[in-house]
């Protein structure tokens, strides 16, 4: 198998959460694998989810802007754009992020 990826991914075991529509939706995930190219989101189910989202790693105070790359069922690879890697989430968005999600969709 041919290795496409640019950096070595580290594993991880983390919660997380893909925030998305103007963040005003978000959906739980685990974050498997990262580096500073991209990362390996597990969900529940197979997620609907647009191509640009937001990735907000639980309890870690991060955001980062993501690019769908690709799809497999559960599975979700993601890309990061150049320079936005781990970006510490400012409270303010932090507390817009929580706050935003409509009625019905779990913030954790």
């Amino acid at each position: 198998m041919v290795e496409r990826r640019k950096s070595i991914r580290s594993r991880c075991l983390l919660g997380a959460r893909v925030v998305f529509n103007e963040r005003g939706s978000t959906m739980s995930c685990t974050l498997r694998n990262y580096s500073e190219d991209g990362a390996l989101l597990k969900f529940s189910e197979a997620p609907i989810v647009p191509g640009q989202v937001e990735l907000v790693i639980n309890n870690r105070n991060t955001l980062m802007p993501a690019q769908i790359q690709w799809r497999r069922g559960e599975l979700v690879g993601i890309g990061f754009p150049r320079g936005q890697f781990m970006t510490e989430l400012r409270e303010d968005a932090a507390v817009a992020v929580t706050q935003s999600a409509p009625a019905g969709v779990a913030i954790h």
